[in-house]
């Protein structure tokens, strides 16, 4: 697949799976005309791009980086602050790091080198932080870095080139992927709990 697709093929689902009323459990706090927008947006910027000297960035690049400003401007307290902005710096480092392993050593590629990081960054992303927009704001910002990283040292053309289909398409990825793996879990968390809970129950009424 073309680099590029993925983002709209998971853009696409994810308009479904809002329409069909599963906003709540993917991100709760962002209104639907807020949603409505971002997606408009990424749609718009990801058609569109700028140049500044030997820097060609993406519209969506620029997106992204408002979303994680807006999200630490939201987040309450210093420290919190702080811890997100490490996670995001971790999960940028990481996504460099990766890049670069995989390219030294294509042998560990399971199918597709960018699909792999942009899957172990989500599952880091879901042990590290499981609320829905410091989630998604953690991502964000390793992508933001990871791909200025890359950009930095991989120039295309003579430019240094951010937040293209590759950005875009690994940027869907991790987050659709954290955001799923942590409702899953959450689900699953809260069923063993009260399969437990009602166990625990029965034991104490078999034992009066």
């Amino acid at each position: 697949m073309n680099s590029g697709y993925l983002s709209l093929i998971l853009l696409c689902i994810t308009l479904i799976l809002f329409a069909s009323g599963w906003k709540e459990l993917y991100v709760r706090s962002i209104s639907h005309k807020g949603m409505l927008l971002f997606f408009a947006l990424w749609i718009v910027g990801s058609c569109f791009s700028v140049t500044i000297k030997q820097v060609h960035i993406q519209l969506v690049y620029l997106l992204v980086f408002a979303i994680s400003l807006v999200i630490l401007f939201v987040i309450q307290g210093f420290i919190h602050k702080l811890h997100l902005l490490s996670i995001g710096l971790l999960l940028g480092s990481l996504h460099f790091l990766l890049h670069q392993l995989l390219e030294m050593d294509p042998i560990l590629i399971v199918r597709n080198s960018d699909w792999d990081i942009a899957l172990l960054l989500a599952l880091i992303a879901v042990v590290l932080q499981r609320n829905a927009l410091e989630q998604i704001a953690a991502i964000s910002m390793g992508y933001l870095l990871g791909d200025m990283y890359q950009a930095g040292i991989h120039p295309v053309g003579g430019y240094h080139q951010l937040g293209h289909s590759t950005f875009q398409d690994q940027w869907w990825l991790s987050v659709f992927t954290a955001r799923t793996m942590t409702i899953i879990l959450q689900a699953a968390y809260t069923g063993c709990r009260s399969m437990i809970r009602s166990w625990i129950e029965r034991r104490g009424g078999w034992r009066k």
